[in-house]
C-alpha cells in the first residue's frame, strides 16, 4: 500500500473461518449478517460496529474475541488501537484554534515554530493537514511495518533536516512528520501539552473518559490484543513484503501483531485507543456541530486542490470520496488497516468499524455495513 493511496488498504483473499459470536444491543439483523460473514472470510478475531443516523445511535454491536489466546469476548467497553484515526482528533483540535483566530491555515508553520529549518519555510498548516507538505517522513518507506526513523523527536529532527524537501502543495504524500509538527503548534499556541489539550478541549466536554494513550508496549486494561493478516518474515522480526513492496498475506491464519510501537513524537498521529461507546459519542458530537462549526467540518471534508488544480487524496486530515456503489459523497478516516469511520453528510449517516486485525480492509467492511443498513431501512419502510 502506497502512502498516496491511504484510503485503499490491504485486500485479502482467505478461507472461511468459524462464525464469530455476537453481542448486540438489538436483535440480529442484516448488518449483523454482513459483519459476521466478513469477519469469517477475513479471519477477524473481534470487532465493534456502530451506526449513527440523524445524530442518534441506531445500531451498536460487538462481535468475536478481544483476545484469541484467552477466549476473551469483545464488548462495548473494549478498547481498540485507533492508530492513525488519532489524526482526526489532532486535526479537529487545530481547526478549533483556527475558529478562535489563534491559527491561520495558510500561515507558514515556521511562524509558530521558528526553530524549524529555513528550507521548511513555505510549508503551511493547511499543507500539513492535507499531507501535501513535501516534508521528509518520520517513518521508513515500508508502510506495512511502519518503522519510526528515531525514538525521540530530537533525534528524528537531526535526521530529517538532512533530507530533501519537496515543493508544498504539489502532490499528496502521506506523512507522519506533519502531525508531529501540528502537535507542536498546538502546544506553542495554547501553552498546554498536546495530550492535555486534546483531553480538555475535545474529550472531557463530551464526557469521554474511557480513551487511553499508548502503543503496544503500554499495559492498557480492557484493550483488545492486536493481530495481523500479513505473513511474518522467517525470523519473525517484521512482516513480509513482496518484490513490489506489497504485503504478503498469510495463508496459514492470523498472527499476533505485538510490535506496534508509537514513540512519543508519533503520538499525535497514532497514539489513541478507544472503544465503540467513546467513538459514537465523539462522531455524534462532531457531525452534530458540537465540536467545531459545520462550515469548518465541510472545509475539512473538501479535497485539497493541488497546484495543478487536481484534487489531492485528502481534505484536511479526512478522506473525502464518493461511497463506492452510490456516488454519494462520503468522508472517512481510519488507521492501522484495522479501523475505519465513514460518514455520508447528505444522509446524516455514519458507520464506525473497530477491529483488532491489521490488514483486514476495514473500508470495505464499513461500506458493506452502510449498504446493509440502508437496504434494511428501505425494506422496513424507513429512510436510507
Amino acid at each position: 500500500m502506497s502512502k498516496v493511496t491511504f484510503a485503499v488498504v490491504f485486500a485479502l483473499s482467505m478461507a472461511v473461518f468459524h462464525a464469530n459470536a455476537v453481542a448486540s444491543t438489538v436483535r440480529p439483523d442484516e448488518v449483523d449478517r454482513v459483519v459476521n460473514q466478513y469477519m469469517a472470510a477475513r479471519k477477524i478475531p473481534g470487532a465493534s460496529v456502530a451506526i449513527i443516523k440523524d445524530g442518534k445511535l441506531v445500531k451498536e454491536s460487538s462481535y468475536g474475541l478481544a483476545n484469541v489466546e484467552l477466549g476473551v469476548p469483545v464488548n462495548h467497553n473494549t478498547l481498540f488501537t485507533l492508530a492513525s484515526t488519532t489524526k482526526e482528533f489532532t486535526a479537529v483540535a487545530i481547526m478549533s484554534l483556527v475558529e478562535e483566530g489563534k491559527l491561520s491555515l495558510d500561515t507558514p508553520i515556521r511562524h509558530y515554530l521558528p526553530e524549524l529549518p529555513a528550507s521548511w519555510g513555505a510549508v503551511t498548516i493547511r499543507h500539513c493537514l492535507s499531507h501535501t507538505s513535501g516534508l521528509p517522513d518520520g517513518d521508513a518507506p515500508d508502510d506495512v511495518n511502519v518503522t519510526p526513523l528515531a525514538g525521540t523527536q530530537a533525534d528524528l529532527m537531526k535526521l530529517l533536516v538532512t533530507r530533501p524537501v519537496g515543493e508544498p502543495g504539489v502532490k499528496t504524500v502521506y506523512n507522519q512528520t506533519e502531525f508531529m509538527l501540528l502537535a507542536d503548534v498546538i502546544e506553542r499556541v495554547t501553552g498546554k501539552p498536546y495530550k492535555t489539550f486534546i483531553e480538555d478541549r475535545l474529550l472531557k466536554p463530551l464526557g469521554i473518559a474511557s480513551m487511553r494513550w499508548g502503543d503496544a508496549w503500554e499495559v492498557i486494561p480492557g484493550r483488545a490484543s492486536l493481530y495481523t493478516a500479513v505473513e511474518p518474515t522467517s525470523d519473525r522480526l517484521k512482516l513480509q513484503l513482496d518484490a513490489k513492496g506489497e504485503p504478503v498475506m498469510s495463508k496459514s491464519g492470523i498472527h499476533v501483531f505485538g510490535s506496534k510501537a508509537v514513540p512519543e513524537w508519533l503520538t499525535p498521529a497514532a497514539g489513541l485507543n478507544g472503544n465503540i461507546d467513546a467513538m459514537v459519542r465523539w462522531e455524534s458530537a462532531l457531525w452534530g456541530g458540537k465540536v467545531i462549526r459545520p462550515e469548518t467540518l465541510a472545509l475539512m471534508s473538501t479535497p485539497y486542490k493541488l497546484r495543478d488544480e487536481s484534487a489531492g487524496d485528502f481534505g484536511l486530515a479526512f478522506v473525502p470520496y464518493p461511497l463506492p456503489g452510490t456516488g454519494e459523497p462520503s468522508v472517512s478516516s481510519g488507521g492501522g488497516a484495522a479501523v475505519w469511520i465513514t460518514t455520508l453528510p447528505k444522509s446524516h449517516l455514519t458507520a464506525i468499524v473497530l477491529t483488532n486485525l491489521q490488514g483486514c480492509s476495514p473500508p470495505a467492511l464499513t461500506a458493506q455495513v452502510l449498504r446493509a443498513y440502508r437496504q434494511q431501512s428501505l425494506a422496513s419502510g424507513g429512510k436510507p
